[in-house]
C-alpha cells in the first residue's frame, strides 16, 4: 500500500515572483506538468499584486488581506521614525494578524514555511517557520525546538545571493538544493498531522527570475538551464501535490510578475541632481545618509519617495502647509526622468500615498481626513511614503544615492512587476474578475468558514 495521502482544509504553495505569462509559458513547453494538471483541474488567472510592489509588502497583503495601509508595511526596509537609521521589517512592523493567527484564533491547526515577512515567527496553533529574513534557524522556527529537525535534514533559510552573483552554474545548483530541503521539510510536517491551513512557498522563482530572467526569455546563455531548473521546481510542486489528496482545496500563487531590466535608474541619484536631496560632506554610508537640515525629499525602494517633513522627520525642514506643492513638484521632476540614450522615460506614473494606501474602485475612497490627521494622526503613516513612482517596462527603481551616474546594468536581469502575478485555483470559489492578491486570505478563510473580517478583497465568483 502506498502512503496515506493528507487532506489539509487548504493547500497554499507559494511560488515567489512567478509571472502568469511565464507560468502559461512553461505549461505550453512541458516544463511544468504538474501546474499544467492543476490548471485542467481548475482556473490560473492572472492577478493584479499592491503598491509598492515587493515581496515583502505583497505577501503581507496576501498574509491580511489589506492594503498597506493598514498592516503598515511598505517595503523590506524602513525610516527608524526616531531618526535616519535604517531597519529591516519584520512581524514586529505589521499591524495585523497574519492568516495562520486567523485560523489558529478560529481554534484550527496553521502550518507555514518560509512565507515572506513572517520573522520572527508568531505564535500559532501548529508551526511557523519564519522566511529569509531570519538570523538563524532557531530564530526562524515556532515552536523553537523545530529547529533541531530543520536542522538534521539540512533545511536552508534561502540561497546564496551572494553566489549568484559569483556563478550561474553555482546559483542554478543552489537553487535545486535549496528548493529539495525546504519541500522535504514541508512533507514531513505534512504527514505529522491534520492540517486546516498549510502554506508552503518557495522563494526560489524569485531568486531565478532576477538573476536570469533576461537571458531566458531572449534565448541567450543559460536559457536552457533557467528552463530545467523551472522545470525541477515543479517536480517538487508535484512531490506536495502527491502527498495530498487529489481533491484537497489548493491556491498556488505569486506575490507579482517579472519583466527583464533595461537599466537600473537611481533615483536618490535623481533627487540629489534635482537638489531634493543634498548630501552631507562625508562619503555616503547608508541609503538616508543625507542632510536632513537641507533636504527637502528623499528616496528608498522600491520608488518610495518621502517627504522631509517637519513634525514627522526628526529633522524635517518642509512645514506642513507647503507638503502638498512639495509633492507636487517633485511629481513633475519624475516624470521628467528619462534615458537619454534610449529616447525613453523612466517612470510611468507616480500615485500618491492616498492613492495606493486606500486606493477609489473597487475597494472604496480613500479616507476623507484632513491633511494633518493624514500626516500626524496615525502611527501607520510615519512609514507611508508620500509618493510611488511605478516605472516603465525595464526601468528597475533604485535608491542609488552614492551613484555617480544614473542608470547602470548589474547582475540582476529581472525586475518586479504589478499586474502580472499569478493564481491558480483548485477546489475553491476563485474570483470572477480581474484577481487580486487582496483576494487571497478571505477565499482562503471562506472555505475555512471562518469569517474574513474588515479586509479588502473578496472572494465573489464560482468553484
Amino acid at each position: 500500500m502506498g502512503a496515506v495521502r493528507q487532506k489539509p482544509g487548504v493547500l497554499v504553495i507559494g511560488l515567489d515572483g512567478l509571472p502568469f505569462t511565464l507560468a502559461r509559458q512553461l505549461i505550453a513547453g512541458g516544463y511544468a506538468p504538474a501546474l499544467a494538471r492543476l490548471a485542467a483541474e481548475g482556473r490560473l488567472q492572472q492577478m493584479d499584486s499592491v503598491v509598492p510592489t515587493v515581496s515583502a509588502v505583497a505577501w503581507t497583503s496576501f498574509l491580511t488581506g489589506v492594503q498597506p495601509g493598514k498592516h503598515g508595511l511598505y517595503g523590506f526596509v524602513f525610516r527608524n521614525p526616531a531618526g535616519y537609521d535604517i531597519e529591516v521589517c519584520s512581524t514586529r512592523v505589521i499591524r495585523r494578524k497574519l492568516l495562520p493567527e486567523l485560523v489558529s484564533d478560529a481554534g484550527r491547526t496553521a502550518f507555514s514555511m518560509n512565507v515572506p515577512v513572517t520573522s520572527p515567527p508568531r505564535p500559532v496553533n501548529g508551526i511557523m517557520i519564519g522566511c529569509f529574513l531570519s538570523p538563524d534557524l532557531e530564530k526562524a522556527a515556532w515552536p523553537a525546538e523545530e529547529a533541531a529537525y530543520l536542522r538534521s535534514v539540512g533545511y536552508r533559510i534561502d540561497t546564496d545571493a551572494a553566489l549568484a552573483r559569483r556563478s550561474t552554474a553555482g546559483m542554478l545548483e543552489d537553487v535545486r538544493r535549496t528548493t529539495e530541503r525546504r519541500v522535504t521539510a514541508a512533507l514531513h510536517y505534512l504527514a505529522a498531522r491534520p492540517w486546516d491551513y498549510f502554506h508552503v512557498h518557495i522563494m526560489e522563482t524569485d531568486r531565478l527570475n532576477h538573476f536570469l530572467l533576461g537571458r531566458a526569455l531572449a534565448g541567450g546563455g543559460f536559457a536552457a538551464d533557467f528552463f530545467d531548473c523551472c522545470r525541477y521546481i515543479d517536480g517538487q510542486v508535484a512531490r506536495l501535490l502527491d502527498a495530498v489528496a487529489e481533491d484537497t482545496p489548493l491556491l498556488v500563487v505569486s506575490d507579482h510578475g517579472f519583466e527583464p531590466i533595461r537599466q537600473e535608474a537611481q533615483l536618490g541619484r535623481w533627487l540629489v541632481e534635482r537638489g531634493w536631496t543634498v548630501l552631507g560632506g562625508g562619503p555616503v554610508r547608508s541609503p538616508l545618509d543625507f542632510d536632513p537640515s537641507r533636504t527637502r525629499a528623499y528616496a528608498l525602494i522600491p520608488g518610495r519617495i518621502y517627504v522631509n517633513l517637519r513634525g514627522r522627520e526628526p529633522g524635517g525642514i518642509v512645514a506642513p502647509e507647503e507638503y502638498e506643492a512639495v509633492r507636487e513638484a517633485v511629481t513633475r521632476d519624475l516624470l521628467d526622468l528619462r534615458d537619454a540614450a534610449a529616447g525613453a522615460p523612466v517612470i510611468r506614473r507616480v500615485l500618491r500615498r492616498e492613492e495606493f494606501l486606500w486606493p477609489a474602485g473597487r475597494l472604496g475612497p480613500c479616507p476623507d481626513m484632513p491633511l494633518r490627521d493624514r500626516l500626524f494622526g496615525d502611527p501607520v503613516y510615519a512609514l507611508a511614503p508620500d509618493l510611488v513612482a511605478e516605472p516603465c517596462p525595464g526601468y528597475d527603481l533604485k535608491m542609488g544615492l552614492a551613484k555617480q551616474a544614473l542608470f547602470e546594468k548589474t547582475e540582476l536581469e529581472g525586475m518586479h512587476t504589478r499586474d502580472d502575478a499569478m493564481l491558480l485555483v483548485r477546489g475553491m470559489a476563485a474570483p470572477a474578475g480581474r484577481a487580486s492578491i487582496l483576494d487571497c486570505a478571505p477565499m482562503i478563510l471562506g472555505r475555512l468558514g471562518i469569517a474574513a473580517a474588515d479586509m479588502d478583497g473578496g472572494a465573489e465568483g464560482a468553484a
